[in-house]
């Protein structure tokens, strides 16, 4: 059973701010803290986080250059982000 509501958070699972905060806590031991892998692609100061899979054929399907980054995220963090508009 997970307890992280109650939970003292330190925030560093948002990144200095730049994510959502995630529904668990890192550190407590809670066991549905999980972190996956997205990626980050950032084109002209504007970012959008994508599921693997998408940014591999995003990217391939286009001839901008971008600045691509994984991050490590839980996956409610993810689903929190801002729908993106686009670059």
């Amino acid at each position: 059973m997970c307890n992280c509501s109650g939970m003292v958070r330190t925030g560093e699972e948002t990144r200095g701010g730049k994510y959502p905060p995630s529904d668990h806590a890192p550190g407590c031991g809670c066991e549905d803290f999980h972190t996956e892998r997205f990626v980050r692609v950032e084109h002209d100061g504007t970012f959008c986080v994508m599921e693997p899979a998408d940014a591999e054929e995003y990217l391939h399907n286009s001839d901008e250059e971008y600045v691509v980054s994984d991050v490590w995220l839980t996956r409610d963090q993810f689903e929190k982000l801002p729908e993106f508009e686009g670059f």
